[in-house]
């Protein structure tokens, strides 16, 4: 006996709650990804070699790339020592950030005419990660309310709705994801233009630890409980149904009649010689009280002259 739909529900509540919790706070949050720069070895480096002085001097000071930081989908921020002159302001989540301007949706768009093609076509992957994500979200939200209804009214349709809904959550968001590393991918290893990694100084190079932040890791972790939420919220519709099909049939049995018969008990009485069922017994008709005649089986008016 499996297990009842009711549990089902309530542990496939718990998973899609939390996988909701998770991807939203991604969503919002400004670690997917972490370049941690010794900024140290790179001033030692610096001053002790004067042709490098003279290339990143004024570079150290002020650009992004010389200074440890996170990104996110919509900011950079710095949450140790933040460059000079960037237009830096404090995040909502209390860290110096600076907005990503690469995806060319308001204000001045005239910089994205000078793109080559994989810068083009990078600005295009992060608009579609950022669509998808969003898309997703919302199909988690809708199912929110279509997942309570249905429990409240406990309707088999609802449920099934909600957990087809859940797979399309899943199906946006990992989409998403997907394509936010095909962004990471071209700004290591195809962009050569600056400020991306190949167009760098190799001491910088040398001394940045790139890795993937704890957004990025929850985000993955919240779809992996929203596709298994959805999963449950299947098996639930499944247990619903058998468990209707168990209460009807225990409704209407009192009023459904055996069909078991003896077939021997179904001959009429004494018909011996029918169907092969044997002779008739001899001594039936000998049992009368005062025959005359024992057991031979015959009545008067058939001896009549003999």
């Amino acid at each position: 006996m499996g297990m009842s739909s009711p549990l089902i529900l309530s542990v496939s509540t718990v998973f899609a709650l939390i996988g909701i919790v998770l991807v939203a706070i991604a969503f919002g949050t400004d670690n997917w990804s972490e370049y941690q720069v010794n900024r140290r070895e790179i001033i030692n480096a610096i001053n002790a070699n004067t042709t490098l002085k003279q290339q990143l001097q004024g570079g150290v000071a002020s650009q992004p790339i010389f200074f440890s930081r996170t990104f996110g989908l919509f900011r950079e921020c710095f949450p140790d020592t933040v460059p000079t002159g960037i237009g830096s302001y404090t995040s909502p989540l209390g860290t110096i950030c600076i907005n990503i301007q690469d995806y060319m949706l308001f204000g001045d768009t005239t910089a994205a005419e000078t793109f080559n093609s994989d810068q083009t076509t990078r600005m295009h992957l992060m608009r579609t990660t950022v669509a998808f994500y969003i898309i997703g979200l919302a199909f988690l939200f809708f199912c929110l309310f279509t997942g309570i209804l249905g429990c409240w009214r406990r309707s088999p349709g609802l449920i099934l709705s909600t957990g087809i809904l859940l797979l399309f959550a899943v199906l946006f968001l990992a989409a998403s994801m997907a394509i936010w590393h095909g962004v990471d991918y071209l700004e290591r290893e195809v962009l050569t233009v600056a400020p991306f990694y190949r167009s760098w100084q190799p001491i910088l190079k040398q001394t940045t630890t790139l890795n993937y932040g704890w957004s990025y890791i929850i985000s993955w972790v919240g779809i992996g409980f929203v596709l298994i939420s959805s999963l449950l919220m299947l098996g639930a519709y499944r247990a619903m149904k058998e468990e209707e099909a168990d209460e009807y049939d225990k409704k209407h049995a009192p009023y459904m009649m055996p069909n078991y018969y003896d077939k021997q008990a179904m001959v009429p009485y004494a018909y011996g010689t029918y169907s092969g069922y044997g002779a008739y017994p001899g001594a039936y008709y000998g049992q009368y009280a005062g025959s005359q005649y024992g057991g031979n089986g015959y009545y008067g008016y058939m001896t009549y002259g003999r």
